[in-house]
């Protein structure tokens, strides 16, 4: 499924719940998965922020060995604010790569 998925993707954001570090392993494999599939810019967000228990966001980039140079966003996917940041951010990093192609 995740190989129909990635088909003519130009971008993907993976949202984290940063209140449930039980899940980072899955969210490490999902990006393992959809950049062997389609190596195209991707954003990661933290998601619950907001929440009192949620882990820090340069805590989760080492849970989730990110790479430094990779988008890890602050967010509350109920707020819309937000969710446009994100999605903009992803929006700017698609532009780029295809600036860059382009050249």
């Amino acid at each position: 499924m995740w190989e129909i998925l990635s088909e003519g993707m130009l971008g993907f954001i993976v949202m984290v719940d940063s209140t449930r570090p039980e899940t980072f392993r899955e969210a490490r494999s999902i990006l393992e998965t959809f950049r062997a599939y389609a190596p195209t810019p991707y954003v990661v967000t933290a998601n619950k922020q907001d929440m009192e228990n949620a882990w820090e966001v340069e805590d989760m980039r080492v849970a989730l060995r990110l790479d430094p140079k990779i988008k890890l966003l602050p967010c509350n996917a109920t707020s819309k604010d937000d969710v446009k940041k994100v999605l903009l951010e992803l929006l700017y990093s698609i532009l780029a790569e295809m600036e860059v192609n382009d050249q």
